[in-house]
């Protein structure tokens, strides 16, 4: 009986992936001797292959002695040669990460003339607004790109003003890749589908409280005073039948949702929370901005403090006249939330003699004056059956023309300079939304995706909202026939018999349709009192319902792009006094223009710096500001992410 040899496996075979490695490192110089060893392979295995023609080496380039090239026109060489696909130079790691789930190091090579690499500069305002602080919570197992590195290249692209993911192709992948120690950036789907991962990964709604939290301890005497305010998302797609709303910029009716913003005095934002059913801001407050901020702002009185000062707030809100409520007043007090904002249907004005003027230095310097008058005056509701009434400050500012502006607040404890200062400073969240939209585009969808909305959601009754529109219609035809007859009513005794018969006719026929339109009006009227005028969304007719488009995935970018902001405000702060006084508006231009500068990049591992060589702008007032800009960064001594090289920032020229 002959018995049977068990063989071994054949673990020399030479795969794909194995002659991808074996390709990449030939091409960088080493022998088949070398490659083989490193391997496991036998050197007669593929010196076999390549005469067989199953292994094709190509003799390695002497003048390109590593895969990220010297110059930009080496570097285009490469990134069109690389058999992986466009800019995949780092055929090892890619391979690794694909069968191992190892992620690709950081390594940085010499470089020349290195598009984008200015984005750099933005480094440590990214880091000191915590991009990366918590990017540990969005681990995911394996992959080519580290959450890390998928972080900084969504915050590099929104600092280079690419407004969507699929505007990413048109910068050089490779270019920007070089700037992050990577071969290439994540092409467009990667970036969509690490997005889609992170918000299974890890809830956004607590990424972000913790950020809020964190910028509002590093802040903490701003965020006492927060400003609220929403902006209309406009949707434009045809997935869904999104509610209308009035759209202000535009001045039109448009479908969409509406995002709720916290700031502070500068306009540096806090947190955003999301609306997709027509509603009040009052109600938006009370249910998700309010608890948060009771568990966010720092430095709140405690307990003991409140109760022996009655007139002692825990913070104040900062709105506009949407907010006017002496309800609303009142329920931000029992919680001891003091509120500033605009007092509606103002008729009378105050004598110009109570108006004093005062005067207070800014954050900038400047002194700022205004003519100020204030009255403690109490405030009550129209509702006879829950009656209430509120003490509040009446602060009125006179201006040059003469115009009161009236302020109301709850906030007894600051001055009357202070809460004039505080009120108009609510357009910086003007100017934010403003300046988001063009530079950062906040109304972008991320995805197409859609989410149900929650069956307990209130919102208007449609049926309700019909009958009030036809009662307005109505209401508006009757007011026109009254006005005819009283004025036919009016000149009767002017009137000739000839034309006095005429006029009677005439008013007859108007009086009938006047009692037609009364006795419409009062069915109407009865209709609207058997309607529900709110309806829980699971009351909607199937064919009325509607998804919301507003994901996680457009939440996550949206904390993108407010660590974005937040780090070029922090640069332009920076740079501000340096700039001419009046130029100082165009700090932000020429930090955009910074971001798109090429530069060189110099590694050494031996003294772990990385050093920045910025091109030189157009310029020479421009490159004194930048030079400036660069010996500041350098105190923070920054380190690279993933290395322990130091960030050293310099002009090309110095």
């Amino acid at each position: 009986m002959i018995s049977s040899v068990k063989k071994k496996p054949n673990n020399t075979r030479l795969t794909d992936e194995i002659k991808a490695i074996i390709q990449h490192r030939y091409s960088q110089g080493d022998s088949l001797a070398e490659i083989a060893a490193d391997l496991g392979q036998k050197t007669d295995t593929l010196k076999k292959a390549v005469r067989q023609g199953r292994l094709i080496l190509k003799e390695p380039d002497q003048r390109i002695t590593g895969i990220h090239g010297n110059t930009k026109s080496e570097r285009t060489q490469i990134d069109n040669q690389t058999p992986m696909g466009k800019s995949c130079s780092n055929t090892i790691e890619r391979i690794l990460a694909s069968t191992k789930g190892i992620e690709a190091p950081i390594r940085f090579e010499q470089q020349i003339d290195l598009s984008c690499a200015g984005v750099l500069l933005s480094l440590p305002a990214l880091l000191s607004n915590r991009l990366l602080t918590h990017s540990s919570d969005f681990k995911l197992a394996g992959g080519y790109y580290s959450e890390e590195s998928v972080f900084l290249c969504l915050a590099f692209l929104c600092l280079l003003r690419i407004k969507t993911l699929n505007q990413s192709d048109t910068i050089p992948c490779g270019e920007l890749g070089r700037v992050m120690g990577l071969d290439r950036i994540p092409e467009v789907k990667t970036l969509r589908s690490r997005i889609d991962s992170f918000t299974k990964a890890f809830s956004v709604l607590e990424w972000s409280k913790k950020l809020s939290q964190g910028w509002m301890e590093a802040n903490k005497d701003m965020a006492g005073v927060l400003y609220v305010d929403g902006h209309v998302n406009i949707y434009y797609g045809h997935a869904t039948s999104m509610p209308r709303r009035y759209v202000s910029r535009l001045r039109l009716c448009m479908s969409g949702s509406t995002d709720y913003y916290v700031n502070d005095k500068t306009g540096q934002p806090f947190f955003v929370v999301s609306e997709v059913i027509n509603g009040s801001m009052i109600e938006k407050i009370k249910q998700d901005i309010l608890p948060r901020l009771e568990q966010e702002v720092p430095n709140q009185p405690t307990e003991e403090a409140l109760e022996a000062n009655p007139r002692l707030g825990r913070f104040m809100i900062v709105t506009d006249r949407e907010c006017y409520s002496v309800d609303f007043f009142d329920y931000l007090w029992q919680k001891r939330v003091a509120i500033c904002t605009y007092r509606k249907n103002v008729k009378d004005n105050w004598p110009q003699e109570e108006f004093v003027e005062y005067e207070q230095t800014d954050e900038d310097g400047n002194i700022v004056k205004l003519k100020l008058a204030e009255r403690e005056v109490v405030l009550k509701n129209s509702d006879s059956k829950s009656p209430k009434d509120v003490t509040v400050r009446e602060v009125r500012k006179l201006s040059e023309s003469g115009h009161q502006t009236a302020i109301i607040t709850t906030n007894f404890m600051m001055s009357i300079i202070q809460i004039g200062l505080y009120m108009f400073a609510r357009w910086c969240q003007e100017n934010f939304f403003k300046y988001m939209v063009q530079s950062f585009d906040i109304d972008t969808l991320v995805s197409y995706s859609t989410r149900d909305v929650s069956d307990t959601k209130i919102l208007v009754n449609p049926d309700y909202r019909k009958l009030e529109s036809e009662l307005k219609s109505l209401n508006g035809k009757l007011a026109n026939q009254r006005t005819r007859y009283a004025k036919i009513d009016l000149i009767l005794e002017e009137l000739d018999d000839k034309k006095l018969r005429k006029a009677i006719t005439k008013m007859t026929k108007i009086y009938e349709q006047i009692t037609i339109l009364e006795s419409q009006i009062i069915i109407l009227k009865e209709k609207m009192k058997s309607t529900h005028r709110k309806i829980s969304f699971a009351e909607l007719p199937e064919q009325q319902k509607f998804s919301n488009v507003i994901n996680e995935r457009k939440h996550f970018m949206d904390n993108i792009k407010m660590i974005s902001y937040r780090a070029e405000t922090a640069m332009f702060n920076l740079i501000k006094p340096q700039m001419n006084v009046h130029h100082r508006d165009e700090g932000r231009k020429l930090l955009q223009q910074v971001y798109k500068s090429d530069a060189d990049i110099t590694p050494d591992y031996q003294n772990k710096t990385l050093t920045i060589k910025l091109h030189n702008l157009t310029y020479k007032k421009d490159d004194k500001v930048v030079q400036y800009l660069c010996d500041r960064l350098n105190e923070t001594e920054t380190i690279f992410p993933g290395t322990d090289l130091t960030l050293i920032y310099k002009l090309v020229s110095s």
